[in-house]
């Protein structure tokens, strides 16, 4: 076997095998330990397949969760749809009561031109913050609130609680027990079975493999396939267009990008990191995802 590390951008490095070894032959600890000091693995000349991914996630995750409203091809990986704009940075599931720790990516067919994945390091542009912005971050969290589909989060608890088999198997009991197991969750069922909810957290916080701080959330993220939040202050007040102005000129500084090429995977610290995409302009890609913790 023959790997090559080496450094792609700043914050990622480029995992290379020679021999088109197969990815479920790197072992657990290394791979934990690369993405631990990057933050960004992308793995490129391996071999396999959409199953092989997922036999990778699942070898490097104590745990496999998912995005209820993405359809499975394989038993950990979930199609990309997002329409065809441009997808504006976000931690996967950042507005959702519990935050995966890695988001995974796997290219079956890269695009011929455009459509690249972006993410941004949230340590560096909490460093590059103004001083005015990061007091007021520190001091308030933020809320997101909105109305899930009964179907969607029937299927997100089904994943998220143990010794549950089905969306169908779920109950409001299992519901509140969720609920109740976190900080900063408020629910409330409609009429036809939809649920409201409130999640409070901070936009700023320690990230999985240290202390330091990180600006990583979905304050400018997308809403494709849910209802868009309501994003605030945790005491309702609206973030000003001058601090999301700010926000976005230096995450854009901050932006780096994957040009995919075919067989591609990718590994990103979600508790760090936050991702997107440039505008899709050769609708042929196919890229694939999963959410795990470690």
């Amino acid at each position: 076997m023959s790997i090559n590390i080496s450094t792609l951008h700043d914050t990622t490095k480029l995992v290379e095998s020679s021999d088109g070894q197969s990815l479920t032959s790197l072992d657990k600890e290394t791979v934990i330990d690369l993405c631990a000091k990057s933050g960004t693995l992308l793995f490129r000349g391996f071999s396999g397949d959409i199953d092989t991914f997922s036999q990778f996630v699942e070898n490097n995750s104590s745990k496999v969760t998912l995005d209820p409203a993405r359809s499975f091809h394989a038993e950990n990986a979930q199609k990309v749809d997002a329409g065809l704009n441009a997808v504006g940075l976000h931690c996967e599931n950042g507005n959702a009561p519990k935050l995966p720790h890695f988001i995974w990516f796997y290219c079956k067919k890269a695009a011929k031109i455009g459509s690249q994945t972006t993410f941004c390091d949230g340590k560096r542009v909490w460093a590059a913050l103004p001083d005015e912005i990061k007091a007021e971050f520190e001091s308030k969290k933020i809320k997101y609130s909105r109305n899930v589909p009964e179907n969607l989060w029937r299927a997100y608890i089904a994943y998220e609680m143990p010794n549950i088999k089905s969306p169908e198997d779920v109950t409001v009991d299992h519901l509140k027990q969720f609920s109740d197991s976190l900080d900063g969750q408020i629910f409330k069922l409609n009429d036809d079975m939809s649920l409201h909810y409130s999640f409070i957290v901070g936009a700023v916080h320690k990230t999985l493999f240290s202390d330091d701080l990180s600006f990583s959330n979905s304050i400018l993220g997308p809403s494709f396939n849910y209802e868009k939040p309501t994003i605030t202050f945790e005491d309702d007040s609206f973030i000003s267009e001058k601090t999301i102005d700010k926000i976005k000129e230096i995450t854009e500084k901050e932006t780096q990008e994957i040009t995919w090429q075919d067989g591609d995977v990718v590994m990103i610290d979600n508790t760090r990191f936050m991702h997107g995409r440039r505008e899709i302009k050769d609708t042929d890609r196919e890229i694939y995802a999963a959410l795990s913790y470690l």
